[in-house]
């Protein structure tokens, strides 16, 4: 049996690199190719190699979600590993064997944390603190940093920009206007909405669709539209339908994630080129195949190449001021690989781990995460495993376009581990999910500075 629910998710795993590989070279590179994503194919050799070790994960990735660690080692294997090895060999010219040792890296790097989710979890007590305590602290908490983001807009104009977007208005508006706002009144700014859009609004989503508490969901669902009108990014937009589509993979792939998620996003990948055929446009296929799918592997091809060639970042650009002395390599790579020194390309754990120190730094950041998924299952140990899992969704969803210590800091990574720690036991149960339904048993079981390092004949 268990052979066959491997055998299972390696068949899945293998049409979705083939359908991800279809849809770049069909969909996405012919529209895209200004944005980097142009097309050589590799050789047949260098294609199959590409392709086996992508799918080696699949063969020890374990199946059943069984804890918070799991999904995001799968939501990193699917969205980030595979795009990674993948996509640089369709657009880049650097040779494969000098890839070689970055992709090595990430399988090794993936590997441990695959060893993470199995390890002994810290013994720790849960916060004893009772729902009758906790449920006016969290609306407390919400309700401040939502009014402390607000107030640095007018209503008005939270209304105008959400009316804005349905009348074809592009979110990329608001998010200049907030990054200006950002710049004027200080990080704390951007900390109160990360908490609140990442932390504290899937909690209440979170909790409420485990206890079908529907005022939770709404709460959670109006804070985050007010959190998106004004920072303007689409992962807020979309978190709440995330989190619904992630509850019901675990109610209904518990026993085999893998199958469960790469078949949902092998669907996505199809359904949205053929809305766009239907719409003659690629709105859809922009969306999701590239945003999220995508984006990820070519960010880590252009961080890889560009970092082989040009002294590593190192940690001076986090520590100078505003980031302004230093060039981060976020928008090092906006200026050099797009042009534009206003774009900040963040990306993955790996991706960054290797600009900042080199190949140790792929290692330093894996560990890092490693520490962290560790302590959300040690957390989690006895809570409710479906919402334990939840709760964290949205840090597994970050950690694809940011590096461990910005999701623990910026992302709500710090807020969610303590409310694992906090919430209180649903009911002294937590929910066990298979076989198409619930069941529950007891709780017993970061110009001048980039132009002057890389040249104006450096960029692309």
């Amino acid at each position: 049996m268990r052979d066959l629910e491997r055998l299972k998710v390696t068949a899945v795993v293998a049409a979705y690199i083939a359908i991800l590989l279809w849809a770049y070279v069909a969909v996405v590179s012919s529209t895209y190719e200004y944005m980097g994503y142009s097309m050589h194919w590799p050789e047949p050799v260098e294609l199959i190699w590409m392709c086996l070790l992508a799918m080696i994960p699949a063969v020890f990735i374990p199946l059943r979600l069984q804890r918070p660690s799991l999904l995001s080692v799968w939501w990193l294997y699917i969205t980030v590993y595979i795009p990674s090895i993948i996509v640089p060999g369709l657009n880049l010219t650097l040779a494969s064997a000098k890839r070689l040792p970055f992709d090595i890296a990430m399988l090794l790097c993936l590997g441990f944390l695959t060893l993470i989710t199995s390890a002994k979890t810290l013994s720790l007590r849960p916060l004893a603190i009772s729902p009758k305590k906790f449920w006016p602290v969290i609306y407390t908490v919400w309700g401040s940093c939502l009014i402390f983001v607000c107030v640095h807009f007018h209503f008005s104009s939270l209304l105008i920009n959400l009316g804005s977007l349905f009348m074809g208005g592009s979110e990329y508006t608001i998010r200049s206007d907030f990054f200006v706002e950002l710049s004027n009144a200080g990080r704390l700014l951007g900390y109160a909405a990360g908490q609140v859009a990442e932390a504290i609004d899937p909690f209440l989503i979170a909790y409420g669709l485990v206890q079908r508490r529907t005022t939770l969901i709404v709460v959670g669902v109006i804070g985050q539209l007010a959190i998106f009108t004004i920072v303007g990014s689409k992962s807020v937009f979309f978190s709440s339908a995330f989190l619904v589509i992630v509850f019901l993979l675990m109610k209904h792939f518990q026993r085999n994630f893998g199958v469960g998620l790469g078949l949902l996003l092998i669907a996505v990948i199809l359904l949205s080129a053929g809305a766009d055929r239907l719409s003659n446009g690629i709105s859809a296929s922009s969306i999701t195949t590239r945003r999220t799918l995508l984006e990820p592997g070519l960010l880590t091809g252009f961080y890889y190449e560009h970092y082989s060639q040009v002294p590593h970042a190192g940690l001076a650009y986090h520590l100078s001021q505003e980031g302004k002395d230093v060039p981060s390599p976020p928008y090092e790579i906006g200026l050099v690989y797009f042009g534009d020194v206003n774009i900040e390309a963040n990306a993955n754990l790996w991706a960054q781990g290797f600009a900042d120190f080199g190949m140790p730094g792929i290692f330093c950041y894996t560990l890092l995460l490693s520490a962290i998924l560790w302590l959300y299952d040690s957390l989690a140990a006895r809570q409710n495993l479906g919402l334990a899992i939840l709760i964290v969704a949205m840090q597994a969803f970050a950690y694809s376009n940011s590096p461990p210590m910005t999701v623990l800091i910026t992302h709500g990574g710090l807020a969610t581990a303590l409310l694992l720690w906090a919430a209180p036991s649903t009911d002294d149960r937590f929910v066990r999910f298979g076989a198409g339904s619930i069941q529950q048993i007891t709780n017993q079981e970061f110009v001048p500075a980039i132009v002057k390092r890389v040249g104006l004949d450096g960029m692309r």
